[in-house]
């Protein structure tokens, strides 16, 4: 059995999380567990309630900490409780993981140094701002044991990867399948490099506009 931790906490983006713990959850031979700082409540950008299944004290060892993300991590980053377990069970799991801007805790943290990572691309500046971080351009990146994907849907990627690794590429290729996992989105923008300038533009200045805190942080540690 593996146990695969999910860090959640107030406002991150729900499917960075929920996504990978739908197919997680069909694998036997994972464990998978919620962890806050606290058994309160945890509400999502999109008013989703989650209860934690443990907090920090009550944890079980974990194999696979996967840390989600959301427009403004900034609070979590900021918050010497959360870096020191995030810290602590990073270097004690098999594996350390993140989706979206769930990067910069990890990287905050400590544990993407001398990785090669990715994260949301309206976050790879302030990503690539820690030293030793070398930012690669594949939507899911995968460096020893360190995995971590870009924005929000590519969660579901990420989760199809750990799964092969983890419980073998029949498996992964099963529950890509059974979730009739084969993406045709309605227009091409799904990433920057596709999209036209002006809307890259408007979404970034959107984004930098929700997270000040996270600009405001970075922007006093750099």
């Amino acid at each position: 059995m593996k146990t695969i931790g999910i860090y959640i906490w107030p406002n991150m983006t729900s499917l960075d999380v929920l996504g990978p713990q739908q197919f997680f959850g069909y694998v036997p031979e994972f464990d998978v567990v919620t962890v806050a700082k606290t058994k309160d409540p945890v509400v999502t950008d999109t008013k989703i309630t989650i209860l934690p299944d443990h907090d920090f004290s009550t944890c079980p060892p974990i194999d696979v900490l996967l840390v989600g993300g959301g427009v403004d991590p900034s609070a979590q980053m900021q918050d010497d409780a959360v870096m020191s377990w995030v810290r602590d069970t990073g270097h004690a799991a098999q594996f350390v993981t993140s989706t979206c801007t769930g990067a910069l805790i990890l990287a905050e943290a400590g544990l993407l140094e001398g990785y090669r990572v990715t994260t949301h691309w309206a976050y790879t500046r302030q990503l690539a701002s820690y030293p030793g971080v070398e930012l690669a351009d594949d939507r899911v990146v995968a460096d020893r044991n360190r995995i971590t994907c870009v924005g929000v849907t590519a969660a579901i990627d990420f989760a199809f990867v750990l799964i092969a690794q983890l419980a073998g590429p029949d498996v992964a290729a099963a529950l890509q399948l059974m979730g009739q996992y084969d993406p045709q989105p309605p227009t091409p923008f799904g990433n920057p490099n596709h999209a036209p300038a002006e809307l890259v533009d408007a979404v970034q200045a959107q984004l930098e506009e929700m997270s000040p805190g996270l600009t405001e942080f970075l922007a006093a540690k750099h």
